[in-house]
Formats: C-alpha cells, sequence, structure tokens
C-alpha cells in the first residue's frame, strides 16, 4: 500500500525521472483523479533541488494553455514530502506513441508542431523559457492533443538561478539543447524553437538531427555539425517544411524564427496550403485511428499537391511544377497523372530547345540574304536602315517634313498604360486563384494597344475582328522593405532580388502576398487586376513592421523602454512598436525599491527579441 500525502491517495506509479517519481492519486476532498509528482526523499535535503522543485510548480502555475499541463497544488518549499498535484494525462509520451505506430505523415508532424509552438509561445509571453523540450516531455491525453511537461529546469529568467548544476553539468537533453545552451548555458526563446525543431526533424525523418556513442560528442555535434538533409531522408515531405526545419535549427539564434508564435504561424501557412485548415481536429482525428488516418490524410496532401502540379505546369514554372511534382511521386511513386505531367513538362522543354535552335538558323541565314542582297559593290557597310529580308525601309516613310510635329493616332493613345496600371495597392485581401478578366472588346479606334485593329477593321478582313489571345505583361515588384519574399496567385514564395524582380502575367486580377524575411514585417495579401497594354507595370507594398520585444533579466523591477513607448516588469517580453525603421534604440530604465535607478539604451529590431541582462545597485543608506 503506497503512502497517503495530506489529501492525495497515491495507487500506482506512472513515470519516473531523476528528480521525481510520478503517481495516479486520488484527491479525497475533490474525488478525482490526479497526478502527484513527488521529489526523491535523497533530495529533500538539498536546497538547489527544492528551488527547482518550487520553480517549476510557479512556471506551471503561471501557465492556462491547451497543450500545457495543468497544476492543481503544490506542498510548498518548506513541506517534508515536496510534490506536485497536476492534471492526469491518458495516453503515452510522444516517443512511446511513435515507437508504437512508426513514423507519422508529414503534415501530422506539422499539426503537433502547432499546438507544441502555442504551447511554447505561451510560455514565452510569461517570461518563461522551457529548456528541455523533447518527445519524453510531451504526452497525449484522451487521444486527441499533446501536452507540454515537465518545467523543472525552465529559465524564469531569474538571474539567481543559473543553467548549471553544482557539478557544472549542464541542464537539459543533449540531442535537443541549442548551440548556446550547451557552449555557454545560456537560453532564451529561440532555444525553445531549435529543440522544437529537433522534434519536428525526428517525427519527419525518423532520427534525431544530431547522435552519437556518448552526450559528450552529441554536444559536440550539436555545435560543430550540420545535420543531414531532412528532405534526403524523408522526400515525401515537401521543400517547405525542409525549409521550415532547417531553419529552426540554425546555428546562430537570430536565423531561427524569432518567436515560438511566428513558427506557429509558418506551419500552420502550410498546413492551409495542403487543405488542412484546422490542424487540432485533423490531429485528433489522426491519434484515435492513426492505421485508418494516415492514407486519408496522405491522399488528402497528394492531391492538393497535384492541383497547384497542373497549375504549375499551365505557368511554365519549371521549377515549382519539378519540386511539386516530385513530392507527389514520393507520395506516390508511379502516379499516373503526376507521370503524365512530367512527360507535359518534357515535351514543353524539347519544343523550346528546337524553336530557339530554329530561331537562331532563321537568324543567321536573314543575315547572310541581307549581307548578300543589300551589301554595296564597293564593299563598304550600308548605313540604310534595313527591315525584314528583301524590304528596304525609308528614312521618312511618311514623306514628312523633319519639322512638323508627329500626330499621335487614337491607336496609340488607348495603348499608353492607364491610372490603374500605376496605382499601388492598398489594403490587404485574402488570397484568392487569379480571376482574368473578360477579353478586350473592340472600339472605333479598334483594339486597345493592337494598331492592327483600326486598319483591319477599315479593310474589312474578318480574321482582325476575331478575339485575340490576350498578351503577357511584365510585372515588376517594388516592395518596401526590400528584404521579401512574394507569392503570385499562391505559388511558392520566392525571395525578391536580382533573380526575381519581375514576372510575366496574363491579363486578370492576381493575388499576391509579400512576406518579410526573418519575420520582420507582417504579411501583406491583396489582389490586384494586371490591365492589358505594353512595357512594364509596377506591384508595389509597403509592409508594416512588426513588433519589437525587450525582456530584462534583473531582480523584479518596473521596465520603461523609449520614454513610456513600452512598460511592464522585468521577467517579462515587452512588446516595442515600430513604425518606420526596421530597427531602433531606445532609452530604457529600471527600478525598483531600494535601488538606483538604471539607465542605458537598448537596440531593437521588428520581429525579434533582445535579451537585456541589468544589475541594480542597492540604494546607500541616508
Amino acid at each position: 500500500m503506497l503512502p497517503r500525502i495530506d489529501r492525495y491517495e497515491l495507487t500506482n506509479e506512472i513515470g519516473h525521472g531523476g528528480m521525481a517519481t510520478v503517481y495516479r492519486a486520488r484527491d479525497t476532498r475533490l474525488d478525482r483523479w490526479v497526478a502527484v509528482k513527488v521529489m526523491h526523499p535523497h533530495l529533500r535535503g538539498t536546497e538547489q533541488a527544492r528551488a527547482r522543485f518550487s520553480r517549476e510548480a510557479r512556471a506551471v502555475a503561471r501557465l492556462k494553455h491547451p497543450a500545457i499541463l495543468e497544476i492543481y497544488d503544490y506542498s510548498g518549499h518548506e513541506s517534508d514530502n515536496a510534490y506536485i498535484a497536476t492534471e492526469l494525462l491518458t495516453g503515452p509520451t510522444l516517443r512511446a506513441f511513435v515507437d508504437e505506430v512508426g513514423q507519422v505523415p508529414a503534415e501530422v508532424a506539422a499539426c503537433i508542431g502547432v499546438e507544441l509552438a502555442a504551447a511554447l509561445a505561451a510560455a514565452h509571453a510569461q517570461g518563461i523559457v522551457h529548456r528541455d523540450v523533447k518527445p519524453e516531455n510531451v504526452l497525449l491525453h484522451e487521444n486527441r492533443t499533446v501536452k507540454l511537461t515537465d518545467f523543472g529546469i525552465a529559465d524564469m529568467l531569474d538571474p539567481t538561478m543559473s543553467a548549471m548544476t553544482a557539478t557544472g553539468q549542464l541542464l537539459g537533453s543533449p540531442a535537443h539543447m541549442a548551440p548556446e545552451q550547451v557552449e555557454s548555458g545560456d537560453a532564451d526563446l529561440r532555444s525553445d524553437v531549435f529543440a522544437l525543431g529537433t522534434i519536428l526533424y525526428w517525427l519527419t525523418t525518423g532520427s534525431l538531427p544530431f547522435s552519437g556513442k556518448n552526450p559528450h560528442q552529441v554536444l559536440k555535434r550539436v555545435v560543430d555539425c550540420t545535420p543531414a538533409d531532412p528532405l534526403t531522408l524523408r522526400p515525401s515531405m515537401g521543400r517547405p517544411l525542409r525549409a521550415l526545419i532547417c531553419r529552426c535549427l540554425a546555428k546562430s539564434p537570430d536565423a531561427r524564427f524569432q518567436s515560438a508564435q511566428d513558427l506557429e504561424h509558418e506551419l500552420d501557412r502550410l498546413l492551409k496550403k495542403v487543405g488542412i485548415n484546422d490542424p487540432r481536429a485533423t490531429l485528433e482525428a489522426y491519434l484515435r485511428d492513426p492505421k485508418g488516418e494516415s492514407p486519408k490524410i496522405e491522399q488528402r496532401v497528394l492531391a492538393a499537391v497535384l492541383i497547384d502540379a497542373r497549375a504549375a505546369v499551365h505557368d511554365r514554372d519549371r521549377m515549382r511544377a519539378i519540386e511539386l511534382l516530385d513530392r507527389a511521386l514520393a507520395l506516390d511513386d508511379g502516379n499516373a497523372e503526376a507521370l503524365k505531367l512530367v512527360s507535359q513538362l518534357d515535351r514543353a522543354a524539347r519544343l523550346r530547345t528546337a524553336l530557339r535552335s530554329a530561331f537562331v538558323v532563321l537568324g543567321l541565314v536573314a543575315a547572310i540574304v541581307v549581307w548578300v542582297v543589300f551589301a554595296p559593290e564597293s564593299g563598304a557597310v550600308s548605313t540604310r536602315p534595313v527591315g525584314p529580308v528583301g524590304v528596304q525601309v525609308a528614312e521618312n516613310p511618311t514623306n514628312q517634313r523633319k519639322d512638323e510635329p508627329v500626330e499621335r493616332s487614337s491607336t496609340a493613345l488607348a495603348a499608353s498604360p492607364s491610372a490603374d496600371d500605376r496605382a499601388t495597392p492598398a489594403g490587404a485581401g485574402v488570397a484568392a486563384p487569379a480571376k482574368p478578366t473578360a477579353g478586350p472588346t473592340p472600339g472605333a479606334a479598334g483594339i486597345a494597344g493592337d494598331a492592327g485593329g483600326t486598319a483591319g477593321a477599315a479593310t474589312g478582313d474578318p480574321a482582325a475582328t476575331r478575339p485575340r489571345e490576350m498578351r503577357p505583361r511584365t510585372v515588376v515588384f517594388d516592395p518596401s522593405p526590400a528584404n521579401v519574399e512574394i507569392s503570385v496567385d499562391g505559388a511558392e514564395p520566392r525571395h525578391y532580388g536580382p533573380s526575381f524582380r519581375m514576372v510575366e502575367l496574363t491579363p486578370g486580377v492576381h493575388t499576391f502576398s509579400f512576406i518579410g524575411a526573418h519575420s520582420c514585417c507582417k504579411e501583406l495579401t491583396f489582389e490586384r487586376e494586371i490591365k492589358e497594354g505594353p512595357g512594364e507595370t509596377t506591384v508595389s507594398a509597403k509592409l508594416e513592421f512588426r513588433d519589437a520585444y525587450v525582456y530584462v533579466n534583473s531582480i523584479p523591477a518596473d521596465v520603461s523602454v523609449g520614454n513610456g513607448l513600452a512598460t511592464g516588469r522585468t521577467l517579462f517580453m515587452l512588446a516595442v512598436p515600430l513604425k518606420n525603421r526596421i530597427a531602433e534604440t531606445h532609452s530604457i530604465s529600471v527600478t525598483a525599491p531600494g535601488y538606483e535607478t538604471y539607465t542605458g539604451s537598448v537596440e531593437v529590431r521588428a520581429g525579434k527579441v533582445t535579451p537585456y541582462r541589468v544589475s541594480l545597485t542597492p540604494r546607500a543608506p541616508p
């Protein structure tokens, strides 16, 4: 018979760790089942262990989120039997679940990532860094969701709590620790993003990004080595998810997602692109029936990928089409529709190569003919303008005197870009498929932009009155700031730069999305009608900067940034709004009773978190 602790009757052990044992217990006062985490007897006399245990209780008690274990009760720091009572979770750990069912679909891994990123975002908003995110600390509950647990070594940004034990051993799990934790013991919210990246890597590939024969070798590889490309280990995961995981695992914290919330939003965006609009419902359905739901999810993803692949082939976007078809064939080897699209791409490529070769040959022949026909007998080079083969171009075809003004025709006026074409899009809308406008209608002056329209109508040529195919128009991008990725009509975003400054689009309504690099700006999506006409048209976009964040690591005190631009307390993230610049320097002051007021300056950057450590000086007694 297990002992009774206070009002809790312990029935059986359900977990065991280096610091405590977890029991299933009955709360005799409220008559409900709970989990009671009891500190090992040999640690109760250790002040550091008691402080860690107390810190976990205080940390979890501040958090209220569906994906975080809920705490009910705490024995108190001075109790002989140190314990924490929490909700009783029904399922195994994420590690045990995957070991039993095998590799999960990539989109299910992303759904789990959404839930854990949201849980971390809630903890970070309270100034709590978990520091030990790993599959063993994620539990399933009621076959419907996952829960983040074990905040035993959470960093509450308290300078009195070190990241090291008394013996100098690092706290955390080597395979999931960020490089900065290994090298200095320091961790911030981006360290949790790295750890979540290791879980996503493991869920999608079946192996950890860093492994070794012993913890020392693992830690060395975390710092020095780059993990194997996850796409080579699992081609069916797709390049977008691969890029997201690699960004989470960047060695430099500045190169990762700057917040768990940004990671959550990006995972959600990737899921929406394959038709998963409710990650929580998809995860619940999968957890209830993994074997039955896996093929359904993969078929839904395959259908979405093939739709995008058809559009890419139609738009002659060869690189994107190849990327999508690679994933489609990885999901379903030998898929008939994917193979058909691949053959269409090959035929189009061969045709383009043949046409280019033909044009080169015709150009050479034309040049030879022109030289033979028009070369002067003396051998001097003729300076007369030359048109098509066998046609001599007059220098003044209208016999108009050089001092007479040239009158523009009504057709040429109609071809000029309109004010609507030059307008900058205002506001953001919901991304939608391209909706081409109706073809141009001939008017009294013929079809706008077609100089032959009037002439054809005047001569009665029936071919001139037939609707003609709308010609693509060059669209030039003008984003501010310039460090953005741009998506057109839902295509995979591409980085704006020398290799991607413009596209050719058919006239009609198109959807443009501008996404700030490194989460510096809020995403801007809008629709814009591209009208037919000569020359280029510009699509401009001015993105709104995200808030910058500062958390001050010091004793409990009041903080002011930018003379009241942001105010709050230490150990909490303070949002600093940015309007005109991606990075700004502001004054900062920290005040606490009994201490001298600290004043200084802090440089903040849009979408990023800036840690700021302050040591306050006690005020001298009067």
